[in-house]
Parts: C-alpha cells; structure tokens; sequence
C-alpha cells in the first residue's frame, strides 16, 4: 500500500475519501498519520486529508474519541474554513470532555459573532454551543441573544437553524419552570 499522503494526493473524490477512510477503519494505527496531516495546516493535502476524517467519524463516532482534546486545542490554530467545518462537524456528533467546554464555547461563540462566518460553520457552531450548554439556563440565554441577532441576516439555512434552535431553548426554559 502506498503511505496515505501519497492516497490523498492521488485523487480527490468521495469514491477516494470513502477508500481512504476504509482504510483507516480497517487499521486503525493510521488514524494518527491522517490526523498529523490534517493538523500540518497545509494546503491541499490537509484539507484532503480532513474528508476521510470525517466519513471515518461519521462511521465510527468513538474512534476519534482519544483525540477530541487535542482536536479542540488545535482548532483555533486551523486557518483553512474546510478543516474547520470537518472538525466541527465531527464534534457536532461526539461526547465533548468537560475540561474543553470553555475552549470550545469561545471558539464556536466567535464563529458566531462573525459575520463573515461561512453558514456550514454557523450551523455546527449553534448545535455545539446548544449541546454544551443545554444544562446552563444563562448560556443558553446568550445563545438565543446571538441567534436573534443572527435571524434578520442569515441566509435560509441559518434562519432555520437560528429559528429551530430557539424553540428548542424555549421549551427548555418552559420545562425548568
């Protein structure tokens, strides 16, 4: 087999992310290769890269489980918004360790508050501040401040997601009641 850099760069598809990503579910020891080159934060290869890494957690959400600390650390260091939106997505969907709520809770609020944010990243930026949040009635309260803000500009996506993600705050407050 070729090393993964080399499977990577050798064509950039889903059929080859798809390969890639059986790949490494299938020797799991290469999880750690495909992470260091996602996180060498260069392009094309690192955001080549971060596709098989996301179908990898998309199939198996606890294989990243070891990594989602150093993944949380190292997001703020990732320029490339196609990296960020696989990490993101990837911890839309995984159990987030305590210790990395703060961390991540700024950095998914300063998504939020930009507004030059690409909307795949506003979206998954809201369910994880929702997901962290969901036991602290004054985050939560922030969150709803920033999406009403958000509603009037967004595009339909994010007006929907802004719009959803209120309702479920809502009924949460009614519940606590």
């Amino acid at each position: 087999m070729n090393n993964l850099s080399d499977l990577i760069m050798a064509e950039h598809s889903r059929q080859q992310a798809d390969f890639i990503a059986d790949i490494v579910l299938s020797k799991p020891s290469y999880l750690d290769e495909l992470l260091n080159i996602v996180f060498r934060n260069q392009e094309p290869i690192s955001r080549r890269a971060s596709w098989p890494l996301r179908i990898i957690s998309e199939r198996d959400k606890n294989i990243l489980e070891p990594y989602i600390s150093t993944i949380i650390k190292r997001l703020p260091e990732i320029d490339n918004v196609a990296i960020q939106r696989a990490f993101l997505a990837i911890l839309v969907n995984v159990n987030i360790p305590e210790e990395n709520y703060g961390e991540l809770l700024q950095f998914t609020f300063d998504i939020l508050i930009n507004p030059g944010s690409p909307v795949a990243s506003l979206i998954y930026s809201t369910d994880i501040f929702y997901k962290i949040s969901i036991n602290e009635p004054d985050l939560l309260n922030e969150l709803k401040l920033i999406l009403e803000q958000l509603l009037p500009f967004g595009s339909a996506g994010v007006k929907s997601k802004c719009r959803k993600t209120i309702k479920k705050i809502d009924r949460l407050d009614r519940n606590r009641s």
